[in-house]
């Protein structure tokens, strides 16, 4: 792709739309010297250039939502701050300053990544016990633990070698962390009481692990 074709042709399509497109530019009027309806022409090409401005700022405004996106990807993929900053040739405090909300990434990535295991152990655990947790709203209950076996079953999923050439290498990640802070909160956040001793295990071991991760997040 020619990056300076595709922009011009994206800058010419912007202005020709013209005022259809919303552009309003002032006409300064008339100027010593113009020829026939050289005054037409000039509010013409300065109509052009607002859209041409115009589609530049849209432009801009994408692609440093699409560079967010794959500095985003890749944290989640467990690159730092210093892996950031020396693909972009600046220092770590830039990379922070410029990506902001990347620290938080790293953290819940860095917790996922190193606990794995405890994670789906926890889950499974609560819903091999789900006919021995209380509730004050069954039907809450039975959804919540129905949510956490659907992801619970993603993640070993995308967890298994053959899931290894995925089409979205982050999937994984982001399923993990579902998982976690929004399935197995959701169900132990529920649970008012257990009936046996196992399913307390269960309950306050996943409290455990909730409590784990978020004291390492913050």
């Amino acid at each position: 792709m020619n990056l300076t074709l595709s922009v011009d042709d994206l800058i010419d399509r912007a202005a020709s739309a013209g005022a259809g497109a919303g552009v309003t530019v002032a006409d300064p009027g008339a100027k010593s010297g113009d020829v026939g309806d050289e005054r037409a022409r000039r509010h013409d090409a300065l109509t052009a250039l607002r859209a041409a401005l115009d589609a530049g700022a849209a432009v801009q405004d994408a692609l440093s939502e699409a560079i967010t996106r794959r500095a985003e990807s890749a944290v989640w993929l467990g690159a730092s701050l210093a892996d950031l900053a020396a693909v972009t040739g600046h220092s770590r405090q830039a990379a922070r300053q410029r990506w902001g909300d990347l620290g938080t990434i790293y953290r819940r990535r860095r917790w996922l990544g190193n606990h794995v295991e405890e994670a789906g152990w926890a889950a499974r655990l609560v819903l091999d016990a789900a006919g021995d947790l209380v509730a004050d709203d069954g039907a809450r209950l039975d959804e919540a633990l129905s949510a956490l076996r659907t992801a619970a079953d993603a993640v070993t999923r995308e967890f298994a070698p053959s899931a290894l050439g995925a089409a979205d290498p982050t999937a994984r990640w982001h399923l993990l962390h579902e998982l976690v802070d929004v399935h197995l909160r959701a169900a132990v956040d529920t649970v008012t009481g257990t009936t046996t001793p196992e399913a307390d295990f269960a309950v306050h071991g996943a409290r455990g692990v909730l409590s784990y991760f978020d004291s390492a997040i913050t």
